[in-house]
């Protein structure tokens, strides 16, 4: 089920994004994750939630 609300007393912790630290992922996986983080992040500022 997807989430589609967040809680208002949430953050987004985001660890070790970079490439030499997340090596074990293949190079096209690891854009997508990326990519992904952005978007959460981006939702979370949009909605003044705390982003780490």
């Amino acid at each position: 089920m997807p989430l589609t609300t967040l809680d208002p007393t949430s953050a987004l912790i985001v660890v070790d994004l970079q490439k030499g630290i997340a090596s074990f992922v293949a190079a096209d996986a690891f854009d997508e994750v990326v990519r992904r983080s952005r978007q959460l992040a981006d939702a979370f500022r949009r909605r003044g939630l705390p982003v780490v």
